[in-house]
C-alpha cells in the first residue's frame, strides 16, 4: 500500500505539493512501518579522535532504502540512549544542533528519494574528560522514528586513553562539574545532568555499588517522594541513607495546578505531582541523594541492576 500511495503521487502533476500530503500521511507519529528497515549507513562506520574541548565536524551519511523519499526539511537526526530510549539530552550538541536531541540536513536539495544518501554535515564539541566515548543517533521525521540500526558514532578524546571500565555497566557521578556519566563496555555512552548534595549536605565521594530499587520511595524526614530511588551501599560502610533518584515531588491537588505548567522555581506538575525544579540539575542543592532528570531516572533504573559500581568523584 505504501509503495502504490508513493507512486501515485510521483506521478501526479503538482509534485511536490502532492508528494508533501504524502509525506506528511505517512511519516507522522500515529504511522507504523511496513518495513523493518528504513535506512542503512553509508559507511562502514564513524570514528572520531579530537581533544578535550575541542570542536570537530562530523559526516553521517544515511542511505534510503525504503521506498518513500525524505523531505529534507523534515528529517532529522535523534539522540538515543544505547538501550533506545528517544531524545536523549546530549553533551556534545553545539550551535549548528537544532536542540540538544536534534540534528537537521543541511542540504539544498528538496528531496532523499529512494535509493539516495542524505549527509548529515554537524560539529560536536568533546568534553572536558579524556576517555573514549559513544554517542548513539536515529533519524526521526514528524516524531515518527525511522526503523534501522541504531547510528553509533565512537569518539576518542585524548591521547593514549584508556577504556574507562572493565565492567559491563558503571555509573560515575562528578560532584565538582554536577554531571553523571553512563559507561558501558568501557565507553561513556551518555552524559546527563545531575544534583549531589548541597554545603552542609554533600555527598561523600567513594565507590559504592546498587543497594536496591524501589519504583517510588518515600522520605518521611523530608516529606517527598523520590521516583526511580536507587539505593547506594558503600564498600565500606554499607548502605547509609543515601541513594539515587528522579527530581523529587509533592502530591498536590490537581484543582490548584494545570497539567504541563512550570511554576516559580521550575517546579513541573503533571499528573497531581509537583516536582522540584529543573533548575536544579547542574547545581548541588539534593540534601544529599544524586538527582537526575525525571525521564533520564526511568532509563537508569532500567538500565542499572543491583550490584552496578558507583563511584562518586
Amino acid at each position: 500500500m505504501r509503495n502504490q500511495l508513493w507512486i501515485q503521487l510521483a506521478r501526479g502533476a503538482g509534485i511536490a505539493v502532492v508528494a508533501v500530503m504524502g509525506f506528511w500521511n505517512i511519516y507522522s507519529a500515529s504511522a507504523q512501518a511496513e518495513y523493518t528497515v528504513d535506512y542503512i549507513l553509508a559507511s562502514q562506520k564513524i570514528d572520531v579522535v579530537t581533544q578535550p574541548g575541542a570542536i570537530v565536524s562530523v559526516i553521517v551519511p544515511i542511505k534510503n532504502v525504503s521506498e518513500i523519499g525524505w523531505d529534507n526539511t523534515q528529517i532529522q537526526l535523534g539522540t538515543i540512549f544505547s538501550t533506545g530510549e528517544k531524545d536523549r539530552p546530549s553533551a556534545w550538541s553545539t550551535s549548528q544542533w537544532l536542540s540538544e536531541t536534534r540534528i537537521g540536513l543541511r542540504d539544498t536539495t528538496t528531496w532523499v528519494g529512494a535509493g539516495n544518501v542524505a549527509t548529515f554535515n554537524f560539529t560536536i564539541k568533546a568534553p572536558a574528560r579524556a576517555g573514549w566515548y559513544r554517542e548513539y543517533l536515529q533519524p526521526v521525521i514528524n516524531n515518527y522514528w525511522l526503523p534501522g540500526d541504531p547510528i553509533v558514532i565512537q569518539i576518542q578524546v585524548g591521547d593514549g586513553v584508556e577504556i574507562q571500565s572493565t565492567v559491563d555497566k558503571e555509573i560515575r557521578i562528578y560532584r565538582n562539574a554536577q554531571q553523571g556519566e553512563l559507561i558501558e563496555h568501557g565507553y561513556i555512552v551518555a552524559t546527563l545532568p545531575i544534583s549531589s548534595g548541597r554545603a552542609g549536605y554533600t555527598t561523600p565521594a567513594g565507590k559504592y555499588t546498587i543497594y536496591n530499587h524501589i519504583a517510588n520511595a518515600y522520605s518521611s524526614k523530608y516529606a517527598l517522594w523520590m521516583p526511580n530511588w536507587m539505593g547506594l551501599s558503600n564498600e565500606r560502610t554499607g548502605f547509609v541513607g543515601y541513594g539515587m533518584h528522579s527530581l523529587p515531588y509533592w502530591k498536590v491537588s490537581s484543582s490548584k495546578y494545570t497539567e504541563g505548567e512550570i511554576y516559580p522555581g521550575g517546579r513541573l506538575y503533571t499528573q497531581g505531582r509537583l516536582y522540584e525544579g529543573y533548575s536544579h540539575l547542574g547545581r548541588a542543592v539534593s540534601h544529599g541523594c544524586v538527582r537526575w532528570g525525571i525521564r533520564e531516572s526511568g532509563v537508569i533504573y532500567n538500565w542499572a541492576p543491583n550490584g552496578t559500581p558507583v563511584q562518586v568523584v
